[in-house]
């Protein structure tokens, strides 16, 4: 499911400023697995089972490999899973990684109308 909302949060100026980024040789976009290099990472009593992020181009600035990531951890906790969706930004980012955390969670609660959402 986070492939299927990574791929729905790419609009038109995502893929536009995708393909200027790999014009000019500055593409980030793509998969990735989150590193943990916090200097607090030793006091985690209940690190995920699994990480993975994405990053996604924006318009503005996309040929300099601007862009916002989202990374999901996954507790699997037997039977049930918790799953904790997560976008760095900077001052001027918070709508761009609020709209791609949107379009993951929706992905996931169309594949599963049970899901349980929190903010």
């Amino acid at each position: 499911m986070f492939r299927t909302g990574a791929a729905q949060a790419r609009g038109i100026g995502s893929v536009l400023g995708g393909m200027g980024a790999k014009l000019t040789g500055k593409d980030n976009s793509g998969f990735f697995t989150p590193a943990n290099d916090s200097p607090f990472a030793s006091l985690d009593d209940d690190p995920p089972d699994f990480t993975v992020g994405v990053f996604v181009p924006k318009f503005a600035a996309g040929a300099q490999g601007n862009g916002t990531a989202v990374h999901m951890y996954v507790w699997d906790r037997g039977t049930t899973r918790t799953v904790e969706l997560y976008s760095p930004h900077g001052m001027g980012g918070g709508m761009h990684a609020r709209k791609l955390v949107t379009k993951v969670t929706d992905a996931f609660t169309d594949a599963d109308p049970a899901c349980r959402v929190t903010a």
